[in-house]
């Protein structure tokens, strides 16, 4: 019987060695976060339908006894579960050696390749890195935070490409590296020359498109303005095996965008997260781009958000950190590239914008708390 063996180990090479050991078993690994809540690991422990789990404490036979998986997958995973209960991904090895060999064929990769990963491998921006390591040979270098120091010591260990998160740019210089791969969140607005901007998901195992275009063997379309996604790396089916693409092949994403002048596919963000305001549709990326335009970091953690409008419907609604932020009616005055239904109607104070475990804002959950506000 084929097995999920979820492991709750911070990073370090005794995870990776794990790993190996339990894809030798031709058995699928789930990794957790030993800094997520108890309750939250319980939760992903319940999606995931593991059979066995690896702690500190050793090794234990759950006490479920969730139906097996199909010889050759590797990988179940769950998703963020920000809007309901998280679901399990599953990736088979065919996958993840499609993803690895696209990566390094669009990287130009070397045997002498060396990854460091920072990132939480509970998710699939850090366990992509580990999965392509093991499978092309190269090794990988892990750490359970992001500052000089780590990166430093990943740099004289001889680690030549890495990956993070937008928001990691402004506190570490990461000019050391050959290959910056930048996901999860919206780009900075001025990309770091060793840098490449990222699309993907957990359902594609890694990212697919590399600065606006596909890797090897993976074909994107845009269809009623939302990006659909094909390849060899695209898991097909969830853990209770309810398929994730339609007969064709395609994952339909849920996220907008269209293809620029010179072809390359742009990427402008979720169209669960789009605010109706009178009849109005606003992206709340293309509100957050214009206000970092226009004020830099003075908005401290920001995002844009929808709240509930007698008037409108929704209200374009900014939520941010910063005390001495403008008032309402200087944001009104000073952006001048957004039309007037985008501009926020609201204002609010907050003490912290609540994110996933990715960094990505909760922006449902977050409108929905200011909704109830005055």
């Amino acid at each position: 019987m084929n097995q999920i063996v979820a492991i709750n180990l911070p990073p370090s090479n005794k995870l990776v060695d794990l790993i190996a050991e339990v894809w030798a078993n031709d058995d699928a690994i789930a990794i957790l976060d030993p800094r997520s809540p108890a309750i939250r690991n319980r939760e992903r422990l319940d999606a995931l339908g593991a059979h066995q789990l690896i702690d500190e404490d050793g090794s234990h036979a759950l006490t479920s006894v969730p139906p097996p998986v199909a010889p050759g997958v590797r990988i179940a995973i769950t998703t963020s579960g920000t809007t309901g209960p998280p679901k399990t991904i599953l990736h088979t090895h065919a996958n993840l050696m499609a993803s690895a060999k696209a990566i390094a064929t669009r990287l130009a990769m070397t045997d002498t390749d060396i990854w460091f990963c920072p990132l939480s491998p509970a998710y699939i921006g850090g366990l992509g890195v580990i999965a392509r390591a093991l499978l092309l040979g190269h090794d990988v270098y892990l750490s359970d935070h992001l500052d000089q120091s780590s990166v430093d010591d990943a740099l004289a260990k001889g680690a030549t490409r890495t990956v993070a998160v937008t928001a990691a740019l402004s506190s570490v210089n990461l000019g050391g590296f050959q290959t910056v791969l930048l996901g999860a969140q919206p780009p900075p607005n001025e990309v770091p020359s060793n840098a490449i901007v990222t699309y993907g998901m957990t359902e594609t195992g890694s990212g697919v498109v590399y600065d606006g275009i596909p890797l090897d063997g993976v074909e994107a379309r845009v269809v009623n303005e939302i990006i659909q996604l094909r390849g060899p790396m695209i898991a097909s089916h969830y853990r209770d095996l309810t398929p994730i693409l339609d007969p064709e092949g395609w994952l339909t994403t849920g996220d907008l965008g269209g293809f620029g002048a010179d072809g390359t596919l742009k990427v402008l963000g979720r169209a669960s997260e789009l605010i109706n305001s009178g009849g109005h549709k606003v992206n709340p990326l293309r509100v957050e781009a214009a206000l970092r335009a226009n004020y830099g970091d003075a908005l401290g953690d920001f995002c844009v958000v929808a709240t509930r409008d007698i008037r409108f419907g929704e209200a374009v609604t900014l939520a941010t950190t910063a005390t001495n932020a403008p008032d309402l009616a200087a944001l009104r005055a000073d952006i001048d590239t957004l039309e007037r239904w985008e501009l926020p109607r609201r204002r609010v104070i907050v003490t912290a914008i609540p994110r996933t475990e990715t960094g990505k804002p909760m922006r449902r959950k977050l409108g929905e708390q200011l909704s109830t506000q005055p």
